[in-house]
This record gives C-alpha cells, sequence and structure tokens, in this order.
C-alpha cells in the first residue's frame, strides 16, 4: 500500500484512452519481454538563463550556435507524435530557463493536445500570477520550482537576490490558480541536509518534491561526488518521504532504475538527442533522422543496456570516468557518440557504422 501511495502521489500521466493503452504496453513490454519503452521525453527549447548557479549542467551548451537551425513548433509537434507512438507519456520541460524561450505556452500546447502529462522546472524568478494563470490555460500539469534552502540567505547566495521570497510567492500564486507545484533542490556534497530540509518543508505543506544529484558536467565539472553515505540518505529520505521522488524511482521494470537512454531520452532546442541533461552525449539529431532509429542506436550501448539502481551519471564511478567525464569535458556539447571512442567501442556494428564528417549516419 505503501508504494502504491507513492506512485499516486507522483502519477505523470494523463488520463485518457491513449496514455493508458501506453502505460500498458510499456509495463507488458518491460514485465514480460523485458524490452525497453520510452516513458518520459525532455525538452530544451532554450539554453537561455538569467541566473549564474555554480551547478548548472548545462553552462557549456550556452557557447555560440548561431549557425544551428532551431526547432520549430512543427518540428516538435512531429516529435511529439513520433516520441507518442513509442510510449512517451510524460514531457519534461528544462532550460536553461524555459521561462525565457518566447514560444512557451504554444510548446506546451502541442504536447498537451497529444495527452502529455507536462511538467516543467523552473528557477521562477520571471513568473508572476497571471504568467501562471497562462501556464495553467496552456495546458502544464505541474511545476517544479528550483530552491536550495530553507535558510533564505544561504538560498540566495547559490541561486541569487530575491530568489527565496519569489519562491514562496510563486508557491502561493500557484495555489490560487490551481496549478500542481512542487520544489526540487540540488544535493550537494557535503549540503545534504539543506536540501532535507527542503524536502520536509515539502512534506509539511503538501507539496511534491523532487530534485538532482549533482553531477561532474558543464559548471559543476570540478564538484566532488556524494559519497556512499548520502547517497543512502537520499534513499532513505526517497522511502520515509511519499512525495519525495527522483526520475529513477519509478519504472517499467521492477525496482529503482536509472532511465536515460532508455525510458527517457533528452532532445535540445537545436535537434541533438542525449540521454539526460547530465549526460552531453549525442546519438543523433531528429532534424536528419527518425527518433525511432536514434532510440535503437541509444539501446544498443553497453551503459544503457544495464539497469543501474541510481543515477548514473552522479553515482556510477564507471561510467563517470569512461564515458561522462570525456563528453563534459569536450568544447562540444554534446559530444557526437562518433566521436567519443569509449561509446563508440561499446557500440554494435550493424546499428551505428563509422563515416566521414560529411556523411550520413547509416543504420
Amino acid at each position: 500500500m505503501k508504494k502504491l501511495d507513492k506512485i499516486l502521489r507522483n502519477c505523470e500521466v494523463r488520463l485518457s484512452l491513449s496514455t493508458i493503452h501506453r502505460v500498458v504496453k510499456g509495463l507488458v513490454r518491460a514485465r514480460l519481454f523485458r524490452k525497453n519503452t520510452l516513458r518520459a521525453l525532455e525538452l530544451y527549447p532554450t539554453f537561455a538563463c538569467q541566473m549564474k548557479c555554480d551547478m548548472c549542467s548545462v553552462e557549456r551548451y550556452k557557447t555560440d550556435s548561431s549557425s544551428k537551425r532551431t526547432l520549430s513548433m512543427d518540428d516538435y509537434s512531429k516529435l511529439a507524435t513520433e516520441a507518442a507512438k513509442l510510449g512517451a507519456t510524460t514531457l519534461i520541460i528544462l532550460g536553461g530557463e524555459p521561462t525565457l524561450f518566447q514560444d512557451l505556452f504554444l510548446l506546451i500546447d502541442v504536447f498537451h493536445k497529444k495527452n502529455y502529462f507536462i511538467h516543467m522546472v523552473s528557477n521562477g524568478m520571471n513568473l508572476e500570477q497571471t504568467y501562471i494563470r497562462r501556464l495553467k490555460q496552456s495546458g502544464l500539469d505541474f511545476l517544479f520550482l528550483s530552491l536550495e534552502s530553507m535558510s533564505e540567505e544561504t538560498n540566495d547566495r547559490i541561486r541569487g537576490a530575491g530568489h527565496f521570497q519569489q519562491t514562496m510567492r510563486n508557491i502561493s500564486w500557484c495555489r490560487d490558480e490551481g496549478l500542481r507545484v512542487g520544489l526540487a533542490p540540488v544535493f550537494f556534497p557535503g549540503h545534504i541536509d539543506q536540501a532535507l530540509e527542503v524536502i520536509e518543508f515539502c512534506h509539511r505543506e503538501g507539496l511534491r518534491s523532487s530534485g538532482g544529484q549533482v553531477a561532474p558536467v558543464g559548471k559543476a565539472i570540478d564538484t566532488l561526488l556524494l559519497s556512499t553515505e548520502e547517497i543512502n540518505r537520499i534513499r532513505n529520505a526517497v522511502e520515509q518521504y511519499s512525495n519525495f521522488a527522483f526520475d529513477w524511482s519509478f519504472s517499467y521494470f521492477e525496482g529503482i532504475r536509472c532511465p536515460a537512454g532508455k525510458e527517457k531520452v533528452g532532445v535540445t532546442m537545436y535537434g541533438d538527442v542525449i540521454p539526460c541533461s547530465y549526460n552531453p552525449i549525442g546519438f543523433g539529431n531528429i532534424l536528419s533522422e527518425s527518433l525511432t532509429c536514434i532510440l535503437k542506436r541509444m539501446g544498443s550501448f553497453s551503459q544503457f543496456k544495464k539497469n543501474y539502481q541510481g543515477c548514473l551519471c552522479s553515482e556510477d564511478h564507471i561510467y563517470i570516468e569512461k564515458y561522462l567525464r570525456p563528453a563534459a569535458l569536450s568544447s562540444i556539447y554534446p559530444l557526437d557518440c562518433r566521436e567519443h571512442p569509449e561509446v563508440f567501442s561499446e557500440m554494435e556494428f550493424c546499428v551505428f557504422v563509422k563515416k566521414g564528417p560529411s556523411d550520413s549516419v547509416r543504420n
């Protein structure tokens, strides 16, 4: 009953015949045939952000990309259709700061019409009550706000002056407008207590809570990893609080499981497909090939074949040193998997043939 209560409290599926069919199909494929099914799609419609957080995982995406074509609403619509056919039921809008994307309401509407459950993660600094009302009207189901500490001074030292009070106002406005809201701290080595205080606040206030475990990527590339003791404390908190979950907390398979490259993928504003925001390795681009082909390529990678019980990029030391760090140190984000010698060495030849820079990918 406790597990069922947690699932219901953190459920991110819109109740419709099409999404229920996708969920049932995903469960059958996982439990009976041990096959992966796409469940969640992350989008990064902009990498712009008005804040300068030390742990920003996408900082290096902000290099000059003026020559790249950005995705249009038509591209997003095609992506929504294809991803739904592959099983996706949840859309997660990230950034940068998504409220700086000028077509955010249109983007939400595109996926809302395809019956996606849509949640967004925001620093909240651009929000006001009328904007929150428009988010709700466009089809946003849930808003996660960043908050690093229940100490205003500590939080604002990390996030910027005025962030704590703005977050408290945003919570109140979301409640007024009927938009479900939660908080999402980042778990830093040596500072687990302050993040857990945010989780406890959510528990008392009836808010959902999530978060991220800092990984050595982007601006946090030199940050220490969480200790085994700290990881265990996070696991215990996930067990303790019914309203607290990570993206690895649920899976179509039994138990906890990193979904990156299997049940979840990210798509940048330029169409590059990556495993998640912590994982700057590109496996293809939806402007030049189908998401179906790209997922097949990801599925041939040894590290996505294994079922890591937690966050691959912040906990698995082998993955971090052998695969993540070379990509994180690259001057190009994301690093094409063809240019990553360790990733390419693990790929199946029949799925990915290495070709010259002017040639197209063959599947």
